[in-house]
């Protein structure tokens, strides 16, 4: 019985119903943008399946996000819209390191890597933010190196 489970567990997806999510982008719209403040992260495809999650997340002009890490799950992450910068603690040295993002950029952003999203321009700057779970998890953290102000889970 024992030799059946892994076969079980590779055939049960294949049989049993499954169903397409869908997210409009209408849905990810923000609805006061005036209000919402400089950061908005909007859940696109969270909690639908075991592996992966996506979310949206757009700086306002002349705006930054918190310091983060994304704990233990790695994140892909996609420009949708406006240029941007993406900060990141290089290792153990805390060297910081810049990279202009772009429409049509992609980042891979390993786990635990501090991580800074920032918009100096005069536009919105859409991410799509992919990351390895069913939900997005992190925390922001008080500065570079710094405590734990916040745990998303």
């Amino acid at each position: 019985m024992s030799r059946l489970l892994p076969f079980i567990s590779e055939l049960l997806p294949m049989v049993m119903p499954s169903r397409t999510r869908i997210t409009k982008a209408k849905q990810l719209e923000p609805s006061h943008p005036t209000v919402e403040g400089p950061v908005i992260q909007r859940d696109a495809i969270v909690n639908k399946c075991d592996n992966m999650c996506a979310s949206m997340l757009i700086i306002r002009p002349k705006s930054v996000s918190t310091i983060r890490h994304n704990c233990e799950q790695d994140a892909i992450i996609y420009t949708v819209s406006g240029s941007g910068i993406l900060v990141v603690n290089e290792g153990l040295s805390m060297e910081l390191k810049n990279h202009d993002l772009s429409p049509g950029d992609f980042a891979l952003l390993p786990a635990w890597t501090e991580h800074q999203f920032q918009n100096e321009t005069d536009q919105d700057v859409v991410w799509l933010v992919m990351q390895g779970g069913s939900h997005p998890i992190g925390a922001d953290l008080a500065d570079w190196g710094g405590k734990v102000l916040t745990r998303h889970k």
